[in-house]
């Protein structure tokens, strides 16, 4: 029971953070954007990993629709794979405040299943034991790609 209040609070933490990222609008800028700033923690680095699941915010927001798309299960899988401490920060509650308030957490705690894929439970169990600026540099984090 317990594992599964885990996972239900995993994937709801994912879901919000995916969910408060800005989309891009479709009016041009005239300024040039400037240089990102140096990452200076691993949650930053953790922001864009996490970006692999924006496919899933239609799923876990609206009830109409029926099943995540292939694109979603494919970053839920590369996140589970290449960035497994992101899924410590999420777990943690470093990023709870940026849960949307339409987000479906019965369909949070469904993704994994319903994608058919399979949690990192070692990695998972480190997020308790240690903390997770401990895992980053244990862990080594990949940049995602559709290719």
């Amino acid at each position: 029971m317990a594992s599964s209040k885990l996972v239900a609070g995993l994937f709801l933490a994912l879901a919000l953070l995916i969910a408060t990222t800005p989309q891009p609008s479709g009016a041009a800028r005239s300024e040039p954007t400037p240089a990102p700033a140096p990452l200076s923690s691993p949650s930053q680095y953790c922001i864009s990993s996490l970006m692999a699941m924006t496919p899933c915010m239609d799923f876990l927001t609206d009830g109409s629709v029926a099943a995540p798309s292939s694109g979603c299960c494919k970053g839920l899988q590369w996140v589970v794979d290449a960035a497994p401490m992101c899924l410590c920060y999420a777990k943690n509650g470093e990023i709870d405040n940026l849960m949307p308030a339409n987000t479906d957490f019965s369909r949070v705690a469904d993704l994994p299943s319903t994608c058919g894929v399979t949690l990192p439970v070692e990695a998972l169990s480190e997020c308790e034991r240690r903390p997770s600026v401990a895992l980053a540099r244990r862990l080594k984090i990949k940049k995602f790609s559709l290719e």
